[in-house]
């Protein structure tokens, strides 16, 4: 039972065969990822929330992150690639009550009893963060 365990492990790449050497193979970090789509806000709807207090072009202007209707595609594909930049490998997507969950991998990094990045390390990660 715990061979076919072991083969299961290593098809979905949690657990990779030790090296030659003795030391443990490659070890992997996951981030999980759930994609939620939401309307872009109407500037106009806004300024009349606010009494008018801010016009419509104002809250364009200064929120354009918020208000700009920018493109979907191209925000995900930003974000994607800022997760690409920290090492992050998206390994599948899948759909959990219609949103898109994403799952992606990386090496762990791997540090010696002293606390420093030992051979076979990765580069320090940076957090992607989402851009709206």
């Amino acid at each position: 039972m715990s061979t076919v365990l072991n083969r299961l492990r290593q098809r979905l790449g949690r657990v990779t065969p030790g090296r030659s050497d003795g030391r443990p193979g490659q070890r992997w970090e996951y981030k999980v990822v759930q994609m939620v789509a939401q309307e872009s806000a109407d500037p106009n709807d806004a300024s009349k929330r606010l009494g008018g207090a801010l016009s419509a072009e104002a809250l364009r202007n200064q929120f354009p992150e918020h208000y700009g209707g920018g493109n979907g595609r191209q925000q995900i594909s930003d974000f994607l690639n800022l997760l690409g930049e920290d090492s992050w490998e998206l390994v599948q997507v899948q759909q959990i009550g219609g949103l898109p969950l994403m799952i992606f991998k990386r090496p762990r990094q791997l540090t010696s009893p002293n606390g420093l990045a030992t051979e076979g390390a990765t580069a320090p990660h940076r957090h992607a963060e989402a851009q709206r």
